[in-house]
């Protein structure tokens, strides 16, 4: 039996991890005027392609492999933010 809330809570996890220990690091989070900040939705739906199209690819290794899954999860925040602000909406759920 598999609980997915538990396997979501250990990825979320990662996700975190990697903003706080990878993207922070390199990209600043501390202004609100990171490179992000600036991205379209389009902008973060094509960077989310570039790590998806580099899926088969293994030339960087199998933690870069599974970096680049947590940089999707990442993008799709992004997105979900954005498309929030845009939409003028609420979370989806309370």
């Amino acid at each position: 039996m598999f609980d997915r809330v538990k396997q979501w809570q250990e990825f979320s996890n990662q996700v975190s991890k990697h903003v706080e220990q990878y993207t922070i690091p390199q990209y600043g989070d501390d202004t609100g005027t990171d490179q992000a900040e600036n991205f379209s939705v389009e902008d973060c739906y094509q960077n989310m392609l570039r790590y998806i199209n580099r899926r088969n690819s293994n030339l960087r290794g199998d933690k870069e492999k599974l970096r680049d899954i947590l940089k999707i999860a990442h993008y799709a925040c992004f997105i979900y933010n954005k498309e929030k602000s845009i939409l003028n909406k609420e979370d989806v759920y309370e």
